[in-house]
């Protein structure tokens, strides 16, 4: 599951690189940083709430 949720955080930071790059006229250097960013921070988040809903047994935890 991990590496789908960074293979998704990918695409999101691409997505937003381009267009921050593309339409926003930043520099390729900013766009790079972006993606960066945005990629790392979406697949830990992603990583993270799949942790935090199942336990230690691998069932899911209950609201």
């Amino acid at each position: 599951m991990a590496v789908f949720s960074f293979l998704l955080g990918s695409m999101i930071g691409l997505a937003c690189a381009l267009i921050g790059w593309l339409v926003y006229d930043m520099s390729l250097f900013a766009g790079i940083g972006l993606y960066l960013s945005t990629s790392i921070l979406v697949g830990m988040a992603l990583v993270l709430t799949t942790v935090h809903a199942h336990d230690n047994t691998g069932h899911e935890v209950g609201a």
